[in-house]
């Protein structure tokens, strides 16, 4: 699975998470990129007060509530599907 593909996934389970965590489905979403010491560590996504971020090292996709909190994480590994094997 190339990056892009990557991102457009991380976005769409973004977006079908936070509408389950109360947000408005209509909400626009917004995104930014998070640059840690120069280097891109990640992206951050919100909407309607809630938000998801993506740390890209650690694999791993944290839900926060209005109020900052923690509501769940989820690994990115479990939100893609594996590759597919051509039959021989």
């Amino acid at each position: 699975m190339n990056y892009a593909h990557l991102t457009e996934e991380i976005r769409r389970h973004a977006r079908r998470r936070m509408e389950t965590l109360g947000a408005n489905p209509q909400g626009e979403m917004i995104e930014t990129i998070l640059i840690r010491d120069g280097y891109y560590c990640g992206r951050r996504l919100e909407c309607d007060g809630l938000s998801a971020v993506w740390f890209v090292e650690e694999h791993q996709l944290k839900f926060y509530g209005r109020d900052g909190s923690v509501l769940t994480t989820c690994s990115v590994s479990d939100l893609v599907p594996a590759p597919r094997r051509l039959a021989a």
